[in-house]
Parts: C-alpha cells; structure tokens; sequence
C-alpha cells in the first residue's frame, strides 16, 4: 500500500485556509499600519471587549496564580517538571569540525531573542498549551517570551485565568489579551504594547493558521495546526475498552477530529464498535464524539502488521498508537508520525499532558516531512569559518575551477587578493585589535583568568613566523585556544595578602598530629584509600551540625573539584550555569572547560543581590546550575538567607552556595545549611583551606541531599582523596577549636580594616569573609604596583578600580597601612587639584562604601 494507493480512501478533514486567508489579509495589514489601535478595534469587534492596552497587568497574573486550585497546580507544576525534563536534552551542542590544517568549521546554536506564543481560548481554556509553547522556548535560551490568549469578557477582559496562571507559573510576565490573526500579526509586526518577535507558535483556529501561513518570512511560525487526528494499530491482544476510549477521547477535540482504527482482526473491530456505544453515549461532549466518528474516522482492516504500518505511513498521523504484539519493535519501524504511543498503557492522553513529549504535533499528513514542536524550533545554527593563510592557498585551485565554472570571476578575485599564484601571501598591513577605552586600553570584562600564562607554542594563534609551530601544537579544543589559566601571582615578597589564606600556620599539637595520622596511612600506602571516605565524611557531618550525617556530605581535592564534580554532573553539553558577578573566577572556568555555558548575572551597585532581579534572571534563563557565593569572593558581602531562599523556589536545577569563608560571616547563623531540608536541590560548598588554614591539604566539601551525593559519584574519580590528605583533614577536625580561635582575631582585623580605609578617603566593602575590597582608583595597577614596590602583594581582581587585600597578621596588616599610605601620598596615587589621593570618596562611581 502507497501512498499514492490510499490518496482519497483514507478520511481526514480538509482544512482550507484559501478563504480565511482572504479575511485575515486586511487585519494583518492593518496591524502592521496602526499598530495597537487597529488591535483595540479588532479586539473590540471580535471579543466584545474594549481594553485600552493588550498587556495585562501583573496583578492579573499573581491573582490567577493565587486562585488556582491546588490539585491543578500541582498537575501543572508535574506536567511542567516533565516536559523540560524531556526537552532539555533536545538542546544542540555547538561542535568544531576541522577540515583540515588551519581551517575549522564551528556550529553554534544560538536562540532567538525573543518568541511569541499564542494560546487559544475556544470552548475551554488550553493551560497545557501554555506549557508545551514557553517550556521548549526557555530551554532554548529565549531572552523574552510574550503569550498572546484572547480576552473573555466574562472575565473582565482578560484571558482565561487558568492561563495567566500557568503563565505565571513558568515565570512569564508578558501576557496579551489579544486573539486570533490580529494577535499573530501583533507579534509579527510589533505595536506600542508590544515588541515584534522573531518566531510565533501555538495552536489555533483556521484565521490563526492562515495568519501565520501569510506572515511566515516576516516572523518565524511553527507548523500549521489542523484538525487533530489518532491512528491506532490493533493486533488481537488489543483491549477494545482501551480503543474506545482513545478513540472518544480524540473526537472530544471537535467534530472535524479523524480516527482510525488500523487492525488485523475483524473480530476486534466489532467489539471496539460495540464498546464504542455505551462510551459515546456517556461522554460529556457526546454530540461533538459523534459527529467526529460518523464524519472523518473509519476501521482499515489489514492482512497483517506490515500493511498496518504501510497504511500508518501512508496516512502520517499527528498521534499513533500500537496496540499489537511487539508493539516497540513495530513502533522502531514507523517513519510517519508525529508522536507514537507504545502499549496498552500509553494512549495519547498521556502524551497531551504527563508523557513530557511535545502535544504540538504536525497534523494533516505533514508527519512527513514536519516534527513536533521542540526546542530545535527556538535556535538556529550559525557556522564560524576560520582558516589560516596557508589553508586558504591549499583551497585556492578548487575555487579558481568552481568560480570559473560559474562565471564568478569576483569570487575567484576575492582569494586571490590574499594568496597569490604559488600560495604567497600579499603584506597587508597591521589592523587595529578591537575597542579601545580611555588610555588606550581595552574596555574592562570579567576576568576570565588571573596572573600571566606560562608561554606555550601551537595552542593559541600563531604570531609571527609560528604558522609551523601552531601546526605542529597539540590540537586543543577550541574554546581553549588563547586562553590563560587561573592563578595569583606567587612572588617572593615581605607581606603576601593576595590569596585569602590564613596568616597562621597550624599549630604545633596539630602538626604532631597531623605527622603521627600521615605516618600511620603511610604503612598502608600499597592499598587504595577509602573510596568514599567515610570517616572523614562523619567528622565533616558533626562539624557542620544541623543533623547532617556521613550520607550528606561529600569531599574532594579542595572546592574546586567539588565545583568541578557539581558542573560534571549536572552541567556540561547543552546545560547552562548562572552566576552574579563580579563573583568567583573560577565558576565560569570550570564550567567552560565541563561544556557548560556560563551565564553572566549582574549583582547590585553595593555588590548585594536583589532577590526580585536573582529570580527573574533564573527565570529567563532557566539554567541547569545557579552559583550564589555567601561571603562573595572578591567582594566579602554576604546573602541574606531570604535571596537564597528565593532562587531555590525559582531555580529548575540545582542552587549551589559556595560558603568557603562562611566562618568569617559576622551573622554565624545565616549559612545556608539551614535549608537543606526544604530544599533537595541545594548544595552548600565549603573548604578546609581558609578558617583551617589548611590550604595546603586541598580539602573542600560539601552538604547536599543523598540523591546529589549519589549524582557526584557517577563523575568522581576513582580513590580521588588520598589517604594522607583523609588523615590529614580529620586530624585538623579534631583541633577545630583551636583553629577558629584565630578567626575571631582576623574577623576583628578586617574590621578594623574596612573603618581605617574609609577614614582615608577610601570606599571599602563591607565584608563578611578574610579580605577586604577596597577603592575606586583611577588607576588601580599603579596602586597594586606601588604596593608591590613597598613589599606588600595584594590581588588585582574584581570590578575596574579595586583591589582585594586578604586579612593577615597585625604585623602584616601594619606594613599594608603603611605602604598604601606611602602610594596614597605619592605623585602616582595624588588627586587632581581640588581632590585628595586619586581615589574615589565612598559611595561614588558604584562604591560599595555604606
């Protein structure tokens, strides 16, 4: 059976746009003129409702959201839980092709700016509908994501309140009360109340359809929606109760719904008739089930599964389920089908809400050549072509042949200017490297690394004369190519303060202690360490109190590997992590080189984090990982408890506090600890290497959930923490209180700090953390410099104009006073006339000073 075979045979309803496209043409030109006001009118016209904007009030959305009935907003949330657990994989991952030396080719998936969805509101409102639309595009990436649903005047002109709840569920804050073809063109062209989009999806009636058929190619649309259909392929072992039901339950759609029951068994089409009668008769929409069968919908019987799934095929259903012995094995082979529904117990009403696979499926036959609608239809690939001189010649006679062939003379011209006969490459002259700001210098960006990078041949681009040796490099990713890795500058200075260590080495009991515990693991040392390091782990549970057990702590090579594990894990191709900066360099470090993509978030003027900005930035982005460092490095504040509260409520993944000088915190009782038992999804990082000075040892840890505990295993390596460092760490565990008696004198330090620096003139951040960032500075390195010249070392670091000087000793901290005072005095560090010491006064340019 072919399709050609069964053209006419097969019932499906015909939905022809011709005539409605004739109707909408002057709505959608109409829009594109006048903007809003054409939407008001048509608004008015259609809907009955006047509304002198589209956009519907935040109040709205929050009082929908408060008012939804609690059984129907756990489904929503479960139904939401799903579907972006199904498509987040369907994120592409960029890749680098290389074609050979010197020339790659780099895919990048990036999504659009901003999507449109529309949500129609014909008999009942469609919440599920708001789900399938804004969840692909958020996995995607969409910056902005505007619903458009028609108003009800029953409702005082909003739409459905089941809607803008569900819309506010998902985080979405742009809702239009605008229906049918005027709300696609609103989208298409942009009005007053609304910004244009660049792709428009969601369901809709034939007016919709036929707008988004006109309007293609000025906005992106997805696949034209038509009467929904089912195919059912039946085998003997089908229960026609089951059949039935999923018959009625898709011609309750509308009475233009097709079903067809494809079977081998002529006696299982009577008794799925026969169970057909009563079911009709008791459905609630009866006479819309009846019309939908007596109209478009019949039985195929076949002579065997082979012809049902040639029928299937031939027919391209938008649902298609297999009742039928080996029924995977048959569903592996379909070729058209918008989604395949395999077994007894998965009809298609799973898939319209709890499956999590996409219930925007093509319709109509287009099976054939059109998917789903998934996160694919919110990101276009754009391709990076890079290529070096020398592969440029080794292209160039190919593209002489091509270019002559079609009579592209230019084309050929354009390669030639740069390599000419023989491969040699024409001078040209030096071009300028990018932006320059004031000075000369470069414009300030995040720093993706710290201190100077060791030279190294072939990894970065070639310079001149290296085009051999690039060649002859290792072939290293490409996202690492010319990058520098992380590290302070270790110089052989007086006075070191740039690097947040304790100023006090460990004590001489513990160091006896330490000797005796390494000793005893070195007689054992032809064995593997304890895997999962039980026994530390118990000691790092009774040090961190709040009920946490061995199960719920977890210890690696300092915080950066736990950093490094929790990216591995939950992070990586495809998944994205949020961060506030300025923060911690070495979050987006590790997450580059795991294949995470980092997402910049932006802290306040006072380096705080404002809860309501931290929750729309999780939700626009919707990351797999949110950081949150509580004290901040380089910034020493620290989060409220109600910020951190509020993004775990927000995130869709995981929410990782990084606490490493939480014992510095001024509020000892403000640790993130405290949630770990509302929250599953949290994770607490801390490290042995501050408060315990023990930064030597490399011990980091953290507090978590089992079930992340479980995750984290799956990445570490095998017997990662030696047993010298075990023994080590649980030896400083014993000595806990005579380690953090040194915090309380450093806590006193820094403060003491932070008052003197702003008695100088200076803006200082407040910190709860073993530094202290201080500025602004006009020129900040001459500064750090001037201190370098004087035998202090501090830290280069954070936003343009400070600098971060870690908490050492009283003497330390004397020596600093006195030489910044010396730079502060000095011609480098004076003012202009009319000012004092070239430094900002607190509270200016964006200081921190309060």
């Amino acid at each position: 059976m072919t399709r050609e075979k069964l053209a006419g045979v097969l019932p499906r309803a015909a939905l022809d746009t011709a005539v409605a496209l004739e109707q909408i043409r002057p709505v959608c030109e109409d829009v594109r003129d006048r903007g809003a006001a054409a939407v008001r009118e048509y608004t008015a016209r259609f809907d009955g409702v006047d509304l002198p904007t589209s956009r519907v009030p935040a109040w709205a959305l929050a009082d929908a959201l408060a008012g939804l009935d609690p059984r129907l907003r756990a489904a929503l949330e479960e139904m939401a839980r799903r579907v972006r657990l199904v498509h987040e994989p369907q994120r592409p991952a960029g890749h680098v092709t290389t074609i050979g030396d010197g020339a790659q080719v780099t895919e990048r998936y990036v999504p659009v700016n901003r999507a449109g969805v529309y949500v129609p509101a014909g008999q009942v409102p469609l919440p599920s509908s708001v789900i399938m639309n804004v969840i692909p595009a958020q996995v995607a990436g969409v910056g902005q994501i505007a619903v458009a649903s028609p108003p009800r005047p029953d409702h005082g002109g909003l739409p459905a309140p089941a809607i803008l709840a569900a819309c506010a569920l998902l985080g979405i804050d742009e809702v239009h009360a605008v229906g049918g073809a005027q709300a696609v063109a609103m989208f298409a062209y942009g009005t007053a109340d609304c910004a244009p989009v660049d792709v428009v999806t969601g369901p809709g009636n034939a007016y919709v359809t036929a707008a988004k058929r006109l309007l293609a190619g000025t906005v992106g649309v997805d696949a034209e929606a038509g009467p929904t259909e089912i195919a059912i392929i039946a085998d003997h072992t089908a229960d026609p109760r089951f059949l039935a039901a999923d018959l009625v339950a898709q011609a309750e759609h509308g009475p233009l719904a097709a079903c067809l029951l494809i079977t081998t068994d002529p006696a299982l089409a009577e008794r799925t008739e026969a169970e057909l009668r009563p079911q009709v008769a008791s459905a609630r929409h009866r006479d819309t089930v009846r019309a939908a069968l007596a109209g478009q919908s019949a039985c195929v019987l076949v002579d065997d599964t082979e012809a049902a799934l040639a029928v299937s095929d031939a027919w391209a259903p938008e649902h298609l389920e297999i009742q039928a012995e080996d029924a995977a094995g048959l569903a592996a082979r379909v070729r058209n089908a918008g989604a395949v529904f395999v077994g007894r117990y998965a009809p298609v009403s799973l898939g319209d809400y709890l499956a999590g696979s996409n219930h925007v499926l093509p319709t109509g036959g287009t099976a054939r050549h059109t998917a789903g609608l998934s996160v694919l239809a919110f990101m276009r690939g754009i391709h990076v072509v890079e290529c070096s001189a020398a592969a440029l010649a080794e292209a160039a006679p190919h593209i002489d042949a091509l270019g002559a062939a079609e009579d592209l003379a230019a084309h050929v011209a354009a390669v030639r200017i740069r390599v000419g006969p023989g491969g040699r490459t024409p001078w040209n002259p030096p071009l300028a490297q990018g932006p320059v700001g004031p000075g000369g210098r470069p414009p300030w960006t995040p720093p993706l690394a710290q201190g100077p990078a060791p030279a190294s041949r072939g990894l970065g681009p070639a310079g001149p004369g290296e085009q051999a040796a690039s060649r002859d490099g290792p072939p290293i990713r490409a996202d690492l190519v010319g990058r520098a890795p992380y590290g302070a500058p270790q110089l052989d200075v007086p006075v070191r303060l740039n690097t947040n260590e304790n100023p006090y080495p460990p004590p001489p009991a513990l160091v006896e202690r330490i000797t005796g515990a390494v000793a005893g693991a070195a007689g054992s040392l032809n064995r593997y360490p304890d895997r999962d390091a039980m026994a530390l782990r118990a000691d790092l549970a009774a040090y961190l109190g709040h009920g946490l057990t061995a199960r719920e702590v977890w210890a690696a090579n300092g915080s950066n590997e736990i950093i490094q594990q929790l990216l591995q894990a939950f992070g990586g191709p495809g998944r994205s992590a949020l961060g506030f900066e300025p923060s911690y360099a070495m979050h987006p470090l590790i997450a580059r080189a795991t294949g995470t993509r980092w997402i910049r978030g932006a802290r306040d003027a006072d380096f705080g984090l404002d809860p309501d900005a931290a929750v729309r930035a999780v939700r626009e982005h919707r990351p797999g990982l949110v950081f949150l460092t509580s004290p901040n490095n380089p910034t020493g504040t620290a989060l409220p408890l109600a910020v951190i509260e509020a993004v775990c409520r927000a995130a869709p993944g995981m929410v990782v506090v990084d606490e490493a000088y939480a014992e510095f915190a001024r509020d000892g009782a403000g640790t993130a600890l405290a949630l770990l038992a509302r929250y599953p999804r949290l994770v607490v990082t801390r490290t042995m290497s501050k408060a315990f000075a023990l930064a030597g040892a490399r011990v980091g840890y953290l507090a978590a959930d089992p079930a992340v505990i479980d995750a984290l295993q799956l990445v570490r390596l095998p017997y990662h923490l030696s047993a010298q460092t075990q023994a080590t760490a649980r030896a400083a565990l014993a000595h806990a209180a005579e380690l953090l008696a040194t915090v309380a004198g450093l806590r006193s330090e820094r403060d003491g700090l932070v008052v003197w620096l702003r008695g100088q003139g200076l803006a200082a951040a407040d910190s709860d953390a073993n530094f202290v960032l201080f500025g602004e500075f006009a020129d900040s390195h001459s500064v750090w410099q001037g201190l370098l010249d004087r035998g202090v070392l501090v830290r280069e670091t954070g936003p343009p104009g400070w600098l971060r000087v870690s908490i050492g000793t009283p003497a330390e901290m004397g020596a600093f006073r006195a030489a910044l005072t010396e730079v502060l005095d000095s011609t480098q560090g004076r003012r202009p006339p009319g000012g004092s010491r070239g430094v900002a006064p607190p509270g200016q340019h964006g200081g921190a000073a309060r």
